[in-house]
């Protein structure tokens, strides 16, 4: 009889935990619409939202005065023709066009015209001037200058990047640093204090440690590094493909 009884309760509760497995997967409009309406509702975060793209450009404002990311809100994809102020904070994926100013960080994804903060710059895409007195960052694409006391970091660009510390991607132009220059292809100059350090050298670079892996042009220190190619003049040249790798004071190899 109690074998009996055991056996009774355990299909009860399989058969309980068969029919609430079933019941869960079940999926009715009701508890669709429900599920939808509390996605719509609940709060986006910034790790699990995407980024917002930039307010149509018929869609303006002369002016706008940013507090900190996010507010006021519509700071975020705004579009401003003529001045927008960060007090301290001004940011977001949107443009201006003409200047963005504040006094801790500016950091608006494209800017065409000036973008300065006394601490930090941030951008995407730029065609102007971007300065401050510690760091500024370009993501993409330069066209103009970005300027820094500190470090510059850019994409590809065509103009002139000076700092104490320039890492840039593609540059038509010139890089200046009072410390130390690094980028991938360079076409124009390149002249800092101590190092200067490209992939592709196109035109000259000078400073005191030069060092490309590839050289059309010139390269003027007191050491001279290529892996291929150039004119050095300096008290220690090395070009790696060269049939004198080795040479002080000039060392060609084309």
């Amino acid at each position: 009889m109690k074998k009996n009884m055991i056996l009774f309760c355990a299909a009860v509760c399989c058969a309980s935990l068969m029919a609430a497995e079933a019941a869960a997967k079940t999926t009715t409009p009701e508890k669709k619409a429900a599920v939808t309406a509390a996605k719509k509702s609940a709060p986006e975060t910034c790790a699990a939202c995407p980024k917002k793209k930039a307010d149509p450009l018929e869609k303006w404002t002369f002016f706008q005065m940013g507090c900190f990311p996010g507010i006021p809100a519509a700071m975020k994809t705004s579009n401003v023709y003529g001045i927008k102020y960060g007090g301290p904070i001004c940011c977001g994926t949107g443009r201006v066009f003409g200047l963005e100013a504040s006094w801790f960080y500016s950091g608006t994804s494209y800017v065409g015209g000036i973008q300065a903060s006394w601490v930090a710059c941030d951008s995407d895409e730029l065609d102007g001037l971007e300065a401050s007195f510690l760091y500024v960052r370009n993501t993409k694409h330069f066209n103009g200058i970005l300027a820094t006391l500190g470090v510059a970091m850019g994409g590809s660009g065509i103009g002139l990047n000076a700092s104490s510390v320039n890492i840039t991607g593609d540059i038509i132009g010139m890089q200046a640093a009072a410390c130390v220059n690094v980028s991938k292809n360079v076409t124009g100059f390149q002249t800092a204090v101590l190092t200067n350090v490209a992939q592709e050298m196109n035109g000259l670079q000078l400073g005191l440690v030069n060092k490309s892996k590839e050289v059309t042009g010139v390269q003027f220190g007191l050491v001279n590094l290529s892996e291929k190619g150039g004119i050095q003049f300096g008290l220690i040249n090395y070009i790696k493909g060269s049939a004198i790798p080795f040479f002080p004071v000039v060392n060609i190899a084309f």
